[in-house]
């Protein structure tokens, strides 16, 4: 993420956590200003314009939600990122999805390596936009224009294969299916595919272990580099950071709507 002065507000009652928070937003140049309840927030909206928020979901997982709208009656949003914070027994309120904002998430106890890269996801300035997509776009594009793009499914469990499978093919993309670790390698090294969604945990070779294979085989035979996304239902920090760690570019915590895998795959 370059350096620049984001006017941050941090909405943020956990003391030790505002300061963990804090620091980080200031390491990469961000003024901070931090509140320790949504009221006294939004009253300092009042008073100051901000270009970028960072807010605890609350007991119940509906603050984060209740402040946007409560914001949003006193800014425009639309170009403003939110980055909302969970403790880790709250389930993340859906209506987020239908937010007119970029936002992100990250779930408590606190990690400084899932919100670094929460925060990069946010804060990549519009050229890195640009440039990653234009290169992306360049990996993931047959000779032929009017070939679709292609998605391989890795999922051992037929019901999930079956649901997916309903959600690309509504989303008007082609995919193929493996029912195991083994055979997403091996049709990964046989076709060329835009997207990877990759099961975690599968008997014999995991989602991570069959990553690791992918990403060797395109390096030794020098193919365009999928996008694989993790498929999980453990969003816990220490398995985030395994599908990182693998070779992996993004994950999608189970279960997950249509809209959600949209903004992943298109």
């Amino acid at each position: 993420m370059e350096k620049k002065a984001y006017k941050t507000l941090l909405v943020e009652s956990d003391i030790q956590v505002a300061h963990k928070i804090e620091k980080e937003l200031r390491d990469r140049g961000c003024t901070v200003s931090t509140t320790f309840s949504v009221e006294t927030a939004l009253l300092r909206c009042k008073a100051l314009a901000f270009d970028f928020f960072v807010v605890n979901g609350g007991e119940d997982g509906k603050a984060a939600v209740d402040f946007y709208n409560k914001l949003k009656s006193i800014q425009d949003l639309s170009d403003v990122p939110f980055l909302f914070v969970f403790n880790s027994h709250v389930k993340i309120d859906l209506r987020l999805l239908k937010l007119n904002s970029k936002f992100n998430f990250i779930k408590l106890p606190y990690d400084a390596t899932e919100t670094s890269i929460r925060l990069d996801e946010l804060f990549s300035s519009e050229k890195q936009i640009i440039e990653t997509n234009a290169t992306y776009e360049a990996n993931n594009t047959t000779t032929d224009d009017n070939t679709p793009k292609r998605v391989l499914l890795v999922e051992d469990n037929p019901l999930n294969q079956k649901v997916l499978g309903m959600f690309i093919t509504r989303l008007e993309l082609e995919h193929d299916v493996a029912s195991n670790g083994q055979m997403a390698v091996d049709l990964a090294n046989e076709n060329d595919y835009a997207f990877i969604l990759m099961d975690i945990y599968m008997p014999g070779m995991d989602g991570t272990e069959a990553t690791v294979k992918i990403r060797e085989n395109e390096e030794k035979e020098n193919k365009r580099r999928a996008k694989i996304i993790a498929i999980t239902a453990n969003e816990s920090d220490e398995s985030v950071k395994r599908c990182y760690d693998s070779g992996m570019d993004d994950y999608l915590v189970k279960p997950f709507t249509l809209e959600l895998l949209k903004e992943k795959l298109v």
